[in-house]
Parts: structure tokens; sequence; C-alpha cells
């Protein structure tokens, strides 16, 4: 089941048992779509609001970007989900070309996790600025996620470079 469609706590249940995944990279992406949907959500209480007529433009597209960011980290979560179970798959093969493809696969998708979460954090910081005051907190706590999503998906690229490493040596 996609992890977007799941309860959190039917999530968090297989998140916690003996199964490897989901895993650090899937829970990466969720975060960092959990700041984006804070972006959202603070744009939300933006819009059409009094005192913020001059921003709504802005307001509006920042909403559309975090909006777009939260369903493609929606989408990575799952495919780091895959990209797992590919490595697992390819080393019980013994094949090295088919491990070395699995692992540069699994060392894209937290790279696509980083990028997005880093333009998560900008947008964080851009509606902290010109968003609706009373949602401050909001904002600034979808630019911490974003950075924990961030730093997350980087220990995953890390563990499979090493990987790599010493599959071509």
């Amino acid at each position: 089941m996609k992890i977007g469609n799941q309860k959190i706590n039917k999530f968090l249940e297989e998140l916690g048992n003996s199964s490897p995944t989901p895993g650090g990279g899937a829970v990466a992406a969720l975060v960092g779509a959990m700041a984006a949907s804070l972006v959202e959500m603070v744009a939300n209480l933006t819009i059409g609001k009094k005192g913020y007529e001059k921003q709504q433009k802005d307001i509006e597209i920042l909403r559309y970007k975090a909006i777009k960011a939260k369903n493609e980290l929606l989408e990575l979560a799952d495919e780091d989900v895959l990209a797992f179970n590919q490595v697992m798959a390819a080393y019980k093969s013994k094949d090295k070309n088919r491990i070395r493809e699995a692992l540069v696969y699994a060392i894209k998708i937290p790279g696509r996790t980083v990028k997005l979460s880093k333009d998560v954090a900008e947008l964080a910081k851009e509606i902290s600025k010109i968003g609706n005051k009373n949602a401050f907190s909001d904002a600034k706590s979808a630019l911490h996620l974003a950075k924990a999503a961030v730093e997350s998906a980087k220990e995953n690229i890390k563990i499979n470079k090493v990987a790599l490493k010493s599959l071509n040596s």
C-alpha cells in the first residue's frame, strides 16, 4: 500500500516492526512532505486575509510549489521502499552489475529528496516572511522539518555510496 494512502497509526506500526521497510529514506521523504504541507497551510491561512492583499500572488505561487513538492516527496517515500527492495534482490542475485545499478538508483532517490526538501526549506523561509504572522511558528516548523529531511536523506546517500565504493574495489 502506498505510504501516502495509509493512516498514520498503520504507517508507524509498519515503521516500528522488524521489516527494514519503510525505513529512514521513506521517513525523510515523508518529513519533507509534512514540511511542504505546513507551508501550504500557512499559505491557505494567508490567502484572502486582510492585511496580506499585496502578497496574494506570491503566496499563491508558494502554495502551488508546496503542493507540488508535497506530492513528489510522497512519491519518493514509496520509491525509497522500492529502491531498498531492488538492492536486496540484487545482492541475493550476486550479479555485480545488477547490484551496482540498484545502488545507483538507491542513491538517486534520496538525492531527489534532498533537493526537494531544500526547495521546501526555501519556501518555508519565504512564507515565514510574508505569510500570516499568526502562523509564523508553523512556517518555522516547516523549515526545521525540511532541514531534518535533508539531513536524513543524506545519511541514506552516504551508506549507499559506501556500499557502491566497496563493490567497485
